[in-house]
């Protein structure tokens, strides 16, 4: 609904150029691809100079925000600066999404972070991380953006992308990774060891999928299990209230109590790993608390951003509640995923020398991510 007002508030205003706040890629005048999925040859839209004043607001669509945060976004190509429009365009119901960062060290966390959503610029860790890497090439999810050749070398028989990324995802998203090779990742050098052991490579993969199930809010790899919804210990002891003098504007933790405090809403038990639960620096709770704050976080990219709700809305403590749930089950696996790891490092592990590959083993679509990381011993 915010977003749907910031709308119509541009469309009302008197000079929307100054409300739109151009860009040198983006102008209330020029014409761009409205749809952002869909076949590229699409006709440019109607600038948004020439909209009708009481013209129909774009579909709102959920994408990845930051790690674990989804919000939303008018999905409308007039309104992006750099809207990645490769990323976009291989978007589906099937497409997964890995971003880390290959620009700046690797801080304490997991390596890697996956989402369903198309991923914000900054997804990663909030920022510098422009390196996000889509499993397939095309939105049918019939071409995998992993070089063929190294699925053959694989140790499981017929071994597919999907279980070519949970393995990744098993063995990189965790910070015991990250404090193993804290050296290479130091220097850009994200490399994945591939163990030559057909068993080991299954319970990795399997952890992996279980990982990914959580993170993508089970929207990926959930018919393994059947359908189910996400659950978990933390509860909402005393709601947020849902007035305007309600509205929180600080939050608090108590790791004594295990005790989170949301203005006047009182969650528990959040244990404080789950509160302190990190990516590279970017505290994803906190993240998450501070940009839902009575007057949110991040840049004022246009005085639209001044538009924001008016109360806390009831679907915040739903999301709330999950977004702990799928933290209490990442540091659940945690233990078992380090376990594997070391296992994987002690035994046989795949030559990069047998892969035949040329750059890198994770191809990208062109501009959509920047140096992909070599996957190799």
């Amino acid at each position: 609904e915010t977003l749907r007002q910031r709308w119509r508030a541009l469309m009302r205003a008197h000079s929307r150029a100054a409300l739109f706040r151009e860009t040198r890629d983006r102008t209330v005048h020029g014409r761009h691809p409205v749809a952002l999925t869909g076949p590229t040859s699409e006709p440019d839209g109607v600038p948004l100079a020439e909209l009708p004043a009481d013209a129909s607001p774009p579909p709102v669509q959920r994408y990845a925000y930051r790690s674990l945060d989804r919000q939303h976004v008018l999905a409308d190509g007039r309104l992006m600066d750099f809207r990645r429009p490769d990323l976009w365009r291989v978007h589906s119901d099937r497409q997964l999404y890995l971003t880390t960062s290959l620009t700046q060290p690797l801080g304490r966390g997991p390596a890697l972070v996956a989402c369903a959503d198309v991923p914000d610029l900054h997804h990663f860790s909030g920022r510098g991380a422009k390196d996000a890497i889509p499993l397939y090439r095309d939105a049918d999810g019939r071409e995998a953006n992993i070089a063929t050749d190294l699925l053959a070398q694989l140790p499981l028989d017929n071994a597919s992308a999907e279980d070519f990324l949970a393995y990744v995802y098993g063995a990189l998203a965790h910070p015991a990774f990250t404090t193993r090779f804290a050296g290479e990742l130091a220097r850009g050098e994200l490399r994945v060891p591939i163990t030559t052991d057909a068993a080991i490579f299954v319970e990795v993969r399997d952890i992996g999928r279980r990982l990914l199930k959580l993170h993508t809010y089970h929207r990926r790899f959930a018919d393994d299990e059947g359908p189910s919804a996400l659950s978990g210990t933390a509860r909402c002891l005393k709601g947020v209230p849902l007035d305007e003098d309600g509205y929180p504007e600080a939050f608090s933790h108590d790791a004594a109590t295990g005790t989170l405090r949301v203005g006047d809403g009182v969650f528990a038990p959040v244990p404080r790993a789950v509160y302190e639960f990190e990516v590279s620096g970017l505290k994803v709770v906190q993240s998450w608390l501070r940009y839902r704050m009575k007057r949110g976080a991040g840049r004022q990219s246009s005085p639209l951003n001044e538009i924001r709700p008016t109360r806390w809305p009831a679907a915040f403590t739903g999301e709330l509640l999950e977004l702990l749930w799928v933290l209490e089950g990442t540091l659940a696996l945690y233990p078992e995923q380090e376990r594997l790891l070391a296992r994987v490092i002690a035994g046989q592990c795949l030559p990069a020398t047998a892969i035949a590959l040329a750059d890198s083993a994770l191809r990208q679509p062109p501009k959509a991510a920047r140096n992909a990381p070599l996957l190799g011993a």
